[in-house]
């Protein structure tokens, strides 16, 4: 390399390491500028969020005084009431104490005239359970007792008049005729229930088996729950259970599938497999027998089901197999 060259080389050398140079100190004045900046601004949002969560905490100190006020008003307006509550009733018992029990009779015997004669012209509708005048009930159309609310109470054997919703006579204990209209009441929506089960499962026996209270649910397309209710006489809603199950089989239901029994008896009509299911029948009340009743519902196995015949054991002895 020539003198030149060399010098030129150093030249170029210096040259490069000034510039390098001075690029580090504009980039260490960038960053420190940068830096700076970023301090500014951090600091400035410390501050804004400081100032923001002092004023919160004024807004919720000022909210729990405010709450504090309003509970301490109601607690005052509480003991207030309470403290009224206890002054009258002292005057109550002071002014009941007065009555004597002459009065107290007297008095309940004209609150006892006052709502029978508010009730000798008013009837009672079976179904609302309430009195109203006129022929029809104003609640649901329907009818009204022949006999009006007052006469309900009257008591056929001893003459005495009771309170209108009493059942029995309390002087002599006879049926009094708002229990007879009640039993009526009930005969015709046992009637109604028992109409739907022909409507409804024709393909069915309808219930002849005793007990009251019928009450006939659709727990899903095609399978339905009969109860009826014996008024805690179990011995009667067995055997009533058992003469449904001779009902069922009186009109071609039968015992099928794998594991026949007289709980599930079934009849194929049309292609369709009807079951009746009394297996279940007490899950209820022991007086509450429920009979389920399903469409095409076929027993384990099907319904023409027959169990195979055991396999014959051969009669030939060993020797068969060398012959």
């Amino acid at each position: 390399m020539g003198l030149f060259d060399k010098i030129v080389k150093d030249v170029s050398n210096e040259m490069q390491k000034a510039v390098n140079k001075a690029v580090e100190k504009e980039a260490e004045k960038k960053v420190d500028e940068a830096v700076e900046k970023a301090k500014t601004e951090y600091e400035e949002e410390i501050s804004s969020a400081r100032a923001e969560a002092e004023s919160a905490t004024k807004d919720i100190d000022a909210g729990i005084k405010e709450a504090s006020d309003e509970w301490k008003k109601a607690a005052d307006d509480l003991n207030s009431s309470l403290e009224e509550a206890k002054k009258a009733m002292a005057e109550a018992d002071e002014a009941m104490s007065k009555i004597s029990k002459e009065d107290w009779e007297k008095a309940n015997s004209t609150l006892e005239r006052m709502a029978l004669d508010a009730l000798k012209d008013k009837h009672i509708c079976p179904k609302c359970d309430e009195a109203f005048k006129g022929e029809f009930c104003p609640k649901c159309g329907g009818k009204l007792s022949e006999k009006t609310a007052l006469e309900m109470g009257l008591c056929p054997k001893c003459g005495k008049q009771e309170m209108p919703g009493t059942e029995f006579c309390t002087a002599c204990g006879a049926k009094l005729p708002y229990k007879e209209f009640l039993e009526e009441v009930q005969v015709g929506k046992d009637r109604e229930v028992l109409d739907r089960f022909r409507r409804e499962l024709p393909q069915f026996p309808v219930w002849e088996c005793g007990g009251s209270s019928f009450d006939l649910s659709e727990l899903e397309e095609g399978r339905y729950i009969f109860g009826a209710w014996f008024d805690g006489d179990e011995a009667a809603a067995q055997k009533s259970v058992k003469d449904y199950q001779e009902c069922l089989k009186r009109n071609g239901f039968v015992q099928a599938g794998k594991y026949p029994d007289d709980e599930h008896l079934y009849k194929m009509i049309d292609g369709v497999c009807y079951h009746a299911d009394t297996e279940h029948v007490f899950e209820g009340d022991a007086d509450s027998p429920s009979v389920y009743f399903l469409k095409g519902d076929e027993p384990p196995g099907g319904f023409d089901y027959v169990k195979p015949e055991p396999a014959k054991k051969s009669s030939k002895g060993f020797g068969s197999l060398f012959r």
